[in-house]
This record gives C-alpha cells, sequence and structure tokens, in this order.
C-alpha cells in the first residue's frame, strides 16, 4: 500500500479511539493489545480500518476499558425517554462541529430508525424529536455524499418538511425548505431550488435569525448559479447582517452553530473567486478564517477554507499553487469522511481538463496559421 494510500484511508470510529488513546498515554501498540487482551495484528488492523468490529458486546468491552462512552465507538444508548434522544441528536452534531463525519454518519444511521419506532403520531414531544433527527440526518447525508447522491439527503429534508408543518414550527420548516432547496441546487435543478429557498425567506417570518440568515445565504448561492449576480451579491448582505445579530458561538440556535459571518464571507469569497476576482475573493476568505478560528475547530476549519483557497487560486491561474492546495485537501476531505467538499476538487480537475482542452484547440489554429497545416 501506498504512503497516499495509508494516509487517505477512511478511519473508523475504532482506529480513531485506538490512535488517540495510545496518543495519550503514550503507548505502544503492544502494551494496548495486552490491556485490551487482543493479537497485536488484530489490534493494528483495527487502527487501520482494515478490520471492521461489529460485535456490541466488544466494542461495549472495549469501551469499558478504555474509559470512554460507547457513543465514541458508534454506538447509541437506550433511547427509552425524549431526553436521551436529545442527549444522542447533541452526540452527533457535536460529531460534526469536530469534523468526525464518518463516526456521525454511523451513528445516525442508527438513530433515525430507532427514533421512528418511538415516535407516536399524537405526541408532539416525539414529532418535534423525529424531526429534529431528520434535520441532523440530512445534513450528515449531504456532507458524506456526491452531488449525484443529493436524493438521499434530500429524502431527509422532506420528512423533517412533513414534520415541521404537523407542528406548524416555522423555524424547522424553513430549514427543511432551506434544505430541500440546497439539495435540489446541487442536482442540478437551480430554477427549483430558488422556489424553494424564496419560500424558506417568504413563508416562514416566525423562523429564528439563524435558520433565516442560513437560509438567505443558500438562497444567494442559487442566485450564483443562475448568474443572477445582483441578487446574489443582496442576498449575501442581508445574510452577513443576520449574522451579526447571532451571540458567537450558539450551538443550540435553529441552524445549530452551521450558519455564522464565517460560512457568509467563505461563501462569497468562494464565489467571487470563480468569478476571476481572487485579490477580492481572497480578503474574503481571510475575512472568513478569522471568523472560524474563533468558532470552529481547526480541523473543520482548515477542509473548508483550504478547498475553498484551491478553487479560488486555480480559477485565478495561479494553478500550480491551487493544485498544491486541492492536493492536500483530497487527503483531508478523505481523513474526515467529508464527500462534499471534495466535490469542489473533482470541479477544479473538470475546470482543469476544459482549460486543457482549450489551450490544446488555440494552440493547434495558431500552430496552423503560423506554418501551416500538418502533411500527413
Amino acid at each position: 500500500m501506498s504512503s497516499r494510500e495509508q494516509k487517505s484511508r477512511p478511519s473508523s470510529p475504532l482506529a480513531q479511539v485506538l490512535k488517540d488513546y495510545r496518543s495519550k498515554y503514550d503507548l505502544k501498540q503492544e502494551q494496548l493489545a495486552s490491556e485490551l487482551n487482543i493479537d497485536v495484528r488484530t489490534l493494528r488492523r483495527y487502527e487501520n480500518a482494515e478490520n471492521t468490529l461489529t460485535d456490541i458486546r466488544e466494542l461495549r468491552r472495549i469501551a469499558d476499558v478504555l474509559g470512554i462512552d460507547i457513543e465514541q465507538l458508534g454506538i447509541l444508548p437506550d433511547l427509552a425517554t425524549p431526553e436521551e434522544i436529545d442527549a444522542a441528536i447533541s452526540r452527533v452534531w457535536a460529531l460534526v462541529r469536530l469534523a468526525r463525519y464518518r463516526e456521525a454518519e454511523i451513528l445516525v444511521d442508527r438513530l433515525i430508525p430507532a427514533v421512528v419506532r418511538k415516535t407516536n403520531a399524537a405526541d408532539p414531544v416525539l414529532i418535534r424529536k423525529l424531526a429534529n433527527a431528520q434535520h441532523v440526518a440530512g445534513y450528515i447525508k449531504s456532507q458524506t455524499t456526491r452531488a449525484n447522491q443529493s436524493a438521499l439527503p434530500l429524502s431527509h429534508y422532506r420528512e423533517m418538511e412533513h414534520l415541521a408543518r404537523t407542528l406548524n414550527d416555522q423555524t424547522l420548516l424553513n430549514i427543511a425548505l432551506t434544505y430541500e432547496g440546497d439539495m435540489l441546487q446541487r442536482g442540478g435543478d437551480v430554477a427549483k431550488a430558488i422556489e424553494y429557498l424564496e419560500a424558506a425567506r417568504d413563508t416562514t417570518p416566525l423562523a429564528d435569525t439563524s435558520a433565516r440568515g442560513n437560509g438567505i445565504q443558500l438562497l444567494g448561492r442559487a442566485y450564483f448559479k443562475a448568474q443572477r449576480l445582483a441578487d446574489f451579491e443582496r442576498a449575501l448582505a442581508q445574510a452577513e447582517k443576520l449574522a451579526f445579530e447571532l451571540p458567537v458561538g450558539d450551538l443550540e440556535n435553529g441552524a445549530k452553530g452551521q450558519y455564522t459571518v464565517g460560512t457568509v464571507y467563505e461563501e462569497w469569497g468562494r464565489s467571487l473567486g470563480l468569478l476571476g476576482q481572487t485579490t477580492k475573493a481572497m480578503e474574503y476568505l481571510d475575512k472568513a478564517e478569522e471568523s472560524f478560528t474563533r468558532t470552529w475547530i481547526t480541523q473543520r476549519r482548515d477542509i473548508l477554507m483550504t478547498t475553498a483557497r484551491a478553487m479560488i487560486l486555480v480559477h485565478g491561474g495561479e494553478i500550480q499553487q491551487g493544485v498544491d492546495l486541492a492536493v492536500a485537501s483530497i487527503d483531508l476531505c478523505k481523513k474526515h469522511g467529508n464527500t462534499r467538499l471534495l466535490d469542489r476538487i473533482y470541479g477544479i480537475q473538470q475546470y482543469l481538463d476544459r482549460l486543457t482542452k482549450e489551450i490544446g484547440h488555440a494552440g493547434g489554429e495558431l500552430r496552423e496559421a503560423l506554418h501551416g497545416p500538418i502533411e500527413y
């Protein structure tokens, strides 16, 4: 196996926990294997994510030996009460904020059916829990899938919309409509996406500020895709204004901390970079990075900002520097399980392929004008 393959291999909750534990206590693999009463080769395969341990009893035993919560190994606790459901949802959002998308996806795949089984159609408390679970599930699936798989997260947001309408909750409805629109935009149906995003803006005036601001930022993204640049600028300016109304570090609002002034500036800068406005784009990214430094952990900030800077540099003509960042981004995205941001790198590759083709065609025309047609 090459060093790049080892570096980029997707991790697992167990692999990450074992590596972190050894690092924390400065243990060799042989020492930890002895502590866990397993073979060294087995430990090595777990750490390299070559073997997947699915035996729940063994995972619980390992968690007990290491003195950690079972959720860290991708195991949900019993969800007997609404409070336990809330705790499980909060745990998944915490993993998102730690850029541990693969662990979050494992938990959410178990969370949704567990909450569905508990939900009574006549109990508004449990319906709200299910709506919140669909929210986090849709968000995680949007981060762990390619654009051509956007129907998967969209299905979670459609269910969330249905539940939000049942509850008559404008914040939940705004979030559902917003992300339905974003997934439609991601899948290529920009006109339909704008309909959903404008509906989120216009029909949920009582939604909380974070939900409204997040929706307007993503509406700006759809306007940009539709080449409605004046509307894009107005939307981003409004999203910026609303972001400044939020308490710094508020993670319990409707958008669950996924919308900040930093996300607005990153959106603005990345979009301007695609228009070739490199200097202004980088200024916005610098402002975004300053904001994220105060509110996001380093790993999550680095994935987002490195992919954005790579896009801007390549589109601005700094191709080698941009490609160097893009290569670094691939490792970051794969390590943390963020496939959505990996789509940005595929976009860079497609742009370079088009550029190479255009340069080859133009070079051929010029060569023929200078030297005449090639004789065969």
